[in-house]
């Protein structure tokens, strides 16, 4: 009998120790980090962000997934080949901004195109520092180029409102 009052009371104390560790990472923002909805892009599609947004001292780093009703299309640069850019239809993208809140400016350096609305499956990736995105003057490659935060664009307040709050 005594045994099992020795037995209770240790688990009761081992029960304490977990608990607490259980509420100390589900306070911990880390341990919500994932995909939240971000805005409808004026009901073309449904767009998420990534929280917690990264924080790279003067810029933060905010990544967006967009799911698109239907397929849209996205340029691949094959220097070589005959017909240089080709259209490819992809179902879902991913994209990194860099958003300096102080001086109130944004920047595209990535976007990840997917075959699938999922975005399990990737295919094209541009970058800021692709040779086709710096040697362009198409409105694709203008995406790229820094510009102020426009704050009458929904998506551009909305960015500024989650990276800078």
């Amino acid at each position: 009998m005594q045994a099992f009052k020795h037995l209770q009371i240790k688990s009761q104390h081992v029960m304490s120790k977990y608990l607490l560790v259980l509420f100390t990472v589900a306070w911990q923002p880390s341990a919500w980090a994932g995909w939240v909805y971000f805005t409808n892009n004026n009901h073309a599609s449904n767009e998420y962000y990534f929280s917690p947004v990264e924080n790279k001292g003067k810029v933060k780093i905010l990544r967006t997934f967009t799911q698109l009703p239907i397929d849209a299309k996205v340029p691949n640069h094959t220097p070589k080949a005959v017909v240089k850019v080709t259209l490819y239809n992809y179902a879902s993208e991913q994209s990194s901004y860099e958003l300096n809140c102080q001086e109130q400016t944004i920047q595209l350096t990535e976007r990840i195109f997917y075959r699938d609305g999922a975005g399990k499956m990737p295919f094209i990736t541009h970058t800021l520092k692709d040779a086709f995105i710096q040697g362009s003057n198409s409105e694709f490659a203008k995406q790229f180029i820094k510009t102020r935060v426009h704050f009458d664009d929904i998506k551009h307040y909305r960015m500024h409102e989650v990276a800078c709050k």
